[in-house]
């Protein structure tokens, strides 16, 4: 069954639109503490209006105060549609001498001008505003106190409240919808490069198209182009290894089965051990281009290194050992100078030993006897220099570049080959990080291979291998 995942673009919203919707609500309460703020003082200036005007209504009398609040004046004091009005004039003893409820005292001396505070009268929130009308002494002063519920109050802060949430909510709807476009326009070329991918077959290892990419997908679409490029090496050397395969082994095969039935129609006898000796040798040749074309193959898809301690005299001497029969009978003197106390190589143990049997094997096949093969191993300046000469017929300054190449060989070469040899050394010391050279012999006669790897672990570029 196939799990649904969850989408960028929506990975991207559920962080961006809680932050976005708490910041509007936060938004919403300060403005509407802002608005309700003014409100209120605005009900309260006109509430501390309304006590200064009662106090207008004091006149003195006599020693002492009175309020002169005539019915029409009272009636236009108490009306309001929406909120209660209370008032009442009393003095400092407690005396009411004017009002329609008696009402809480403020909770400090009034001195001057009006002050305002809040209380609550038959259970009901109100808010209050106190003026002191002051006589000739304390005692005639008279406490004019007005207070009103708060409904019309109430009321604004829903309607404030109502007015703010539409357009707001108007306001992050719209945000959210051009938050889903622009990140889906944000994520783009990621859709591109999918569909670049999903559009491609098996055997096309071009690069990605990475123009006008942001920089986070650049960089991932540039390690997959690496990727693909190094892919794209490893299946063009196994194709180049299927065709060479087929082209080089499919006349060694008609050979040999040739052979094999030449020696099915002849009767016991001299002739019959002669094709028997040459279906062995057959097989051998045979044998031998298959070794070194999946050596070769090998080499050049830039297989991982198994990197160990290799001792070089070890590896020589037993490079030597395996070929110097061939060499005895070839008429071939095989010499060996090693540096002593030379440090182990860092590399590959079965394709060091490989690439020193090709140099040696062709050196001993292209040397007439009598001839000598030389191996000589030094370290300098923290790499390895191995070379092997011969006093064979060499190969020409302008043929040195060409007989790297798979299946390439000298014009002077007489002795049977695949021209597999020097490809195989030449991909093998550059995935060990070295280089190969050849050179003409001593005096100028023959052919000198010298071989140039790091005494330390180097790496190579893997997409530089398999070229």
């Amino acid at each position: 069954m196939r799990t649904e995942r969850a989408t960028l673009r929506r990975g991207l919203l559920r962080w961006l639109l809680p932050p976005i919707l708490a910041l509007t609500v936060l938004w919403v309460w300060a403005t509407h503490g802002v608005v309700l703020h003014f409100a209120n003082l605005a009900h309260d200036r006109a509430l501390e209006d309304s006590a200064r005007t009662l106090a207008g209504q004091v006149v003195p009398d006599g020693a002492g105060l009175a309020v002169d609040l005539p019915p029409a004046a009272r009636r236009m004091l108490e009306f309001d549609e929406i909120d209660t009005v209370y008032f009442s004039v009393t003095d400092r003893s407690g005396r009411v001498w004017a009002g329609n409820r008696a009402l809480p005292a403020a909770d400090i001396e009034v001195d001057g001008d009006a002050h305002l505070y809040d209380g609550t009268v038959d259970g009901r929130r109100v808010r209050l505003a106190e003026f002191v009308t002051r006589g000739e002494v304390r005692d005639h002063d008279l406490l004019v106190r007005v207070a009103e519920t708060l409904n019309k109050r109430e009321l604004m802060a829903q309607e404030v409240m109502t007015y703010m949430l539409a357009p707001q909510a108007v306001f992050v709807t719209g945000l959210a919808l051009f938050l889903w476009y622009g990140v889906g326009r944000g994520i783009a070329p990621l859709q591109r490069v999918s569909a670049a991918i999903a559009c491609r077959n098996h055997a096309d290892m071009g690069p990605i198209d990475e123009q006008g990419l942001p920089a986070e997908v650049f960089e991932q679409v540039h390690v997959i182009n690496q990727l693909m490029e190094r892919l794209g090496h490893t299946l063009d050397a196994q194709k180049r290894f299927m065709a060479d395969a087929t082209h080089q082994l499919r006349t060694p095969i008609t050979v040999l089965r040739t052979q094999v039935e030449l020696v099915l129609r002849t009767a016991e006898g001299p002739e019959r051990e002669r094709l028997l000796r040459d279906m062995d040798a057959a097989c051998a040749r045979l044998a031998r281009l298959a070794n070194q074309l999946l050596s070769l193959s090998r080499a050049e898809a830039g297989a991982s290194l198994a990197r160990a301690p290799v001792v070089v005299s070890t590896m020589v001497e037993d490079v030597v050992a395996a070929l110097i029969p061939a060499a005895l009978a070839r008429g071939i003197e095989v010499s060996v100078d090693i540096e002593p106390g030379l440090p182990a190589l860092q590399g590959d143990g079965v394709l060091l030993p490989e690439m020193l049997a090709n140099i040696v094997d062709n050196a001993i096949r292209y040397t007439r006897s009598p001839g000598e093969v030389v191996i000589h191993a030094q370290a300098h300046d923290d790499h390895l220099l191995l070379s092997v000469s011969d006093s064979g017929p060499g190969i020409s300054i302008v043929e040195r570049a060409q007989v790297f190449e798979r299946f390439r060989r000298g014009t002077a070469a007489r002795a049977e080959g695949s021209g597999l040899g020097l490809a195989i050394a030449r991909e093998i010391v550059q995935a060990h990080g070295g280089r190969i050279d050849l050179a003409s012999g001593a005096s100028d006669r023959g052919l000198q291979v010298t071989l140039t790897i790091p005494l330390s672990p180097q790496l190579p570029d893997p997409s530089a291998t398999g070229s």
